[in-house]
């Protein structure tokens, strides 16, 4: 998978007060490891907004430093890492994953959200300024962003998943409040673009409220108007209000 180089940027003073930790979390049932993550400010030493960033199979939590300090708004960024060494960085799923169907495939992200799910909540214990909370990432991120959003509705404000299956329907229904937003590539040979169109058209028809943008001529990959429109998005839906 080809993906754009990501620059970790020093001069996190730039956009504010700035801060960073890596931390064990608990374990996953089923995995020997345990999960870490780094949590750092941009903007402002307590903002009222929390990120969290979920990176690719294969990549590290160092992929989203440039992005996010592209946002230019006041935010608490989460960025754990996946559990498993793969390629040249993390992956958050077993080797068989892929060889699973669709109901395996879901349970093995359904697992590792509700362990994402319970690091936010130790972040927003440690940090009771936050109240706003967008989850977002690419391929396996981005089916964790959006299982987060759907098993998770009481967490999560906004959710960018990018390059995501959109495995699994609501549990209950989404606060009408909160936003999906799904980008991706439309020459994406992993997550057809159609089928992205289909599976938007039948979760709005469910009444999820959600939005799907495509790319021409981008594959399974982001792009610099994607990461436009990414960053456009996140930084409305961080600034504003929380209503519910």
């Amino acid at each position: 998978m080809k993906c754009l180089n990501s620059v970790v940027f020093l001069l996190l003073s730039m956009l504010g007060a700035a801060c960073a930790s890596a931390r064990p979390g608990t374990l996953v049932a089923g995995d020997a490891r345990p999960l870490t993550y780094k949590t750092y400010t941009l903007g402002a030493s307590e903002p009222e907004a929390l990120l969290v960033a979920l990176h690719y199979s294969g990549s590290t939590p160092e992929f989203w430093d440039e992005h996010v300090q592209a946002l230019g708004t006041a935010v608490r960024v989460l960025a754990p890492r996946g559990f498993r060494p793969h390629r040249e960085g993390f992956t958050w799923f077993p080797v068989e994953h892929e060889q699973k169907g669709w109901p395996e495939k879901t349970a093995d992200v359904e697992r590792v959200a509700g362990q994402l799910a319970e690091l936010i909540q130790e972040v927003r214990r440690a940090h009771p300024e936050i109240r706003r909370v967008a989850v977002t990432g690419f391929s396996y991120g981005g089916d964790l962003a959006w299982m987060l959003a759907i098993r998770h509705p009481e967490l999560v404000d906004v959710a960018v998943p990018m390059g995501s299956r959109l495995l699994g329907d609501p549990a209950q229904s989404l606060p009408k409040t909160g936003q999906v937003f799904v980008l991706q590539g439309e020459v994406d040979p992993i997550i057809k673009a159609q089928q992205t169109h289909t599976r938007v058209e039948a979760l709005k028809a469910m009444g999820v409220p959600i939005d799907v943008r495509t790319y021409p001529g981008v594959g399974h990959d982001v792009s610099p108007q994607l990461l436009e429109d990414w960053r456009t998005f996140l930084r409305q839906a961080l600034q504003g209000p929380r209503e519910r």
